[in-house]
């Protein structure tokens, strides 16, 4: 009985191997998606996010 116990503290002590593994399933599989989407569709056109104006233009207007 005792046993049955020790074995129950064992599998149920957090996080676990079990919860690394599925953090670690989980980054290699969003990697592989990220890079058969790339293959797939190819690199963006433009940069993403959101870029001021040149500083030339601006120090053109001055």
């Amino acid at each position: 009985m005792a046993r049955a116990l020790r074995r129950i503290e064992l599998s149920t002590d957090g996080f676990g191997l079990m919860g690394k593994r599925l953090v670690a399933w989980t980054i290699l599989t969003s990697a592989l998606l990220a890079v058969a989407v790339w293959t797939v569709l190819g690199p963006p056109e433009h940069p993403a996010g959101r870029h001021l104006p040149s500083r030339d233009l601006t120090a053109a207007v001055r």
